[in-house]
């Protein structure tokens, strides 16, 4: 049966010409020949017209859910790039992203997203609740949350794969006693409801990696904020008789309280402890010494969501996506691979 790629292919135009003008979209300028192409094909493949995934009517928009409220998006570099990124692709995409929900504000309920044209959900928003929000509109992309097994298009940093290769050039520096300092991961339901596990993608991959080596893990968890980086790190000096000669951490701001502890402590970062962070806010290049951190293009991640958003409304594809962005590592003076 001819889809709507054979009818694009053969009319010369882009699948998503061929569906607004299946569709009648009034915003759409487009010459009279093409529609003429356009119908054209759909007789010669036999096109069944009612087919199309137009049953009922979608605004060209899309619906945003986040796990953290705006304050914290703002104060946060990483969400904040992703943030921006998603709203420069919709304007550039002419999407309108006004639908907005923070789920760590408690909103009492989502209302109307069945007439979105896709649903954005960034975050660990648990599986029950992606389920009850695809039952509302089934044109999901989660962002940031590689283990939803519900069927949707996913976007997320390869968090794991750094993580392992971080410690293993640790490991080839000859390092055997390594820490992780690091944040819970969140689940939050729809009622803003949230619930603090251990299973977090740097965690998990760096308990993985301390298996397969045979060495012993020691790791610490706390929130995501600078003064947990330092009650961490003031703990792993109280409780190790020998202090860890390295230390992963999960995030830029974590350590900026992790440098506060070993400085008091006299320890210096980069020669007795090697320190690797994630995030390269625009902190970590003037920390004395400056460190050594998994740069994220958070930006690029929020444009990906929203074309995979526009290709879901154009309903140009059915099968679901998954795309992983690689990071990379910037090498400063708190850890340099041997």
């Amino acid at each position: 049966m001819a889809g709507i790629r054979d009818v694009a292919r053969r009319a010369g135009v882009s699948a998503t010409t061929v569906s607004r003008v299946l569709n009648n979209d009034a915003t759409l300028s487009v010459a009279s020949t093409t529609k003429e192409k356009i119908y054209q094909a759909v007789k010669e493949l036999n096109y069944d017209l009612n087919q199309r995934k137009y049953v009922k009517k979608r605004y060209p928009s899309i619906g945003v859910i986040a796990t953290i409220s705006r304050q914290s998006e703002i104060d946060d570099p990483y969400f904040s790039d992703l943030r921006s990124g998603m709203e420069e692709e919709a304007r550039r995409l002419h999407l309108g992203m006004n639908r907005v929900y923070n789920l760590s504000d408690n909103p009492k309920a989502w209302h109307d997203l069945d007439k979105l044209g896709a649903i954005i959900v960034i975050g660990t928003v648990d599986e029950s609740s992606v389920q009850k929000l695809k039952q509302q509109n089934s044109q999901v992309i989660v962002v940031d949350n590689p283990d939803i097994q519900t069927e949707a298009d996913l976007v997320y940093a390869d968090f794991e794969r750094m993580t392992k290769y971080i410690l293993q050039l640790f490991v080839d520096a000859g390092h055997t006693h390594i820490a992780y300092i690091g944040g819970y991961n969140i689940d939050v339901s729809e009622e803003g409801e949230k619930k603090f596990n251990k299973n977090e993608k740097r965690l998990r991959a760096y308990q993985q990696f301390m298996q397969e080596k045979n060495l012993r893990a020691c790791y610490k968890l706390g929130a995501w904020e600078p003064l947990e980086g330092k009650r961490m790190a003031d703990e792993l000096l109280l409780e190790e008789e020998k202090f860890p000669t390295a230390l992963l951490v999960g995030s830029d701001p974590l350590s900026v309280g992790v440098y506060r502890s070993l400085q008091t402590a006299e320890k210096t970062v980069g020669k007795e402890v090697a320190i690797a962070s994630f995030d390269d806010i625009e902190i970590a290049e003037f920390l004395t010494p400056n460190l050594t951190t998994v740069a994220i293009n958070a930006s690029e991640i929020g444009r990906a969501a929203v074309r995979l958003a526009k290709e879901r409304i154009d309903h140009i594809r059915d099968e679901s996506v998954i795309m992983t962005f690689p990071s990379k590592l910037i090498v400063r003076e708190s850890f340099i691979p041997s």
